[in-house]
């Protein structure tokens, strides 16, 4: 079926509100934000996916228990995007399409389908649906934010594949894995996460970043910063390196089995003391507050 044959007999939810100017509803203070989908039986193997906003893992055990004992009710209705060049693309009900071509014996899928002008659009509809959903990984969710033009997600991509690193689930010496960390810290506070960042580089040559110990470095640079100070200005920043931040890990080890609880603000008592113990002037010893 094309975008122009797209039709329905039955009065659509916006037929049925009445709406001011703006897509506002004049019964009640409510926005709608845009035009209801239509309800279309679509063929399953037509049914596509745009793995730049989708999960790339799929879970192939849910694959085979949806497969095995197909369930309409659990079904339910997919989430599809028609795009101009008449393809569908699936927003919401991957793993439902696979087991169903698993069986072979469900041509047509039920889908509430939605006109759209590409991935942008399709990404922002993603990231709504899935919105503080568990299944969805931050990596997943992160990749949906830069498609839908998430400027702390692009400033971020932009740092991290500066430095020759990327993001990735399994974490190694170049592929980082604690993704949702760092766009907190960016979205927190961008500038600082742009200072901390080569200094982590530096301290993690040939071994995967930590969230524990990024955290708790931004807890002490935060600390300093009271004072006019930073973590990536000497003395400080030369002790770090010298560490390392596997080194620092064991530090904050330390200081969670004696203290028996971890926490950022703990992470960040580790590193302070670590520092506090090396050689420095009176001065540049770290206060905590």
């Amino acid at each position: 079926m094309l975008r122009h044959e797209m039709k329905t007999e039955q009065r659509t939810i916006a037929e049925q509100t009445p709406q001011g100017a703006g897509g506002v509803s004049t019964r009640y203070p409510w926005a709608i934000k845009n035009k209801p989908g239509d309800f279309l039986m679509v063929p399953t193997k037509e049914l596509e996916v745009d793995h730049a906003y989708q999960r790339d893992q799929i879970n192939e055990r849910r694959v085979q228990e949806l497969s095995r004992a197909w369930d309409w009710v659990a079904c339910g209705c997919l989430v599809v995007a028609l795009r101009e060049d008449n393809r569908w693309f699936i927003v919401d009900g991957q793993h439902r399409k696979l087991a169903a071509e698993l069986r072979g014996d469900i041509p047509e899928l039920p889908c509430l389908v939605f006109e759209t002008t590409g991935r942008r659009e399709e990404a922002l509809g993603f990231l709504t649906i899935n919105q503080g959903r568990a299944t969805v990984g931050s990596l997943d969710r992160y990749k949906a934010q830069l498609l839908a033009g998430d400027k702390t997600a692009f400033a971020l991509e932009s740092l991290v594949r500066g430095t020759g690193h990327r993001f990735g689930e399994k974490a190694s010496a170049r592929t980082v894995s604690c993704v949702q960390c760092l766009y907190n810290l960016a979205w927190e506070d961008r500038e600082r996460l742009e200072r901390l960042w080569p200094l982590l580089v530096e301290m993690y040559p040939d071994a995967p970043m930590s969230d524990t110990v990024i955290k708790g470095l931004w807890a002490v640079d935060k600390w300093l910063a009271k004072a006019g100070r930073s973590v990536t200005e000497p003395p400080y920043r030369e002790k770090l390196v010298a560490v390392g931040g596997v080194g620092l890990h064991r530090e904050i080890r330390r200081e969670v089995a004696v203290i028996g609880q971890g926490g950022v603000r703990i992470s960040g008592c580790a590193i302070a003391k670590y520092l506090n113990k090396q050689r420095m002037p009176a001065r540049l010893k770290i206060e905590l507050s």
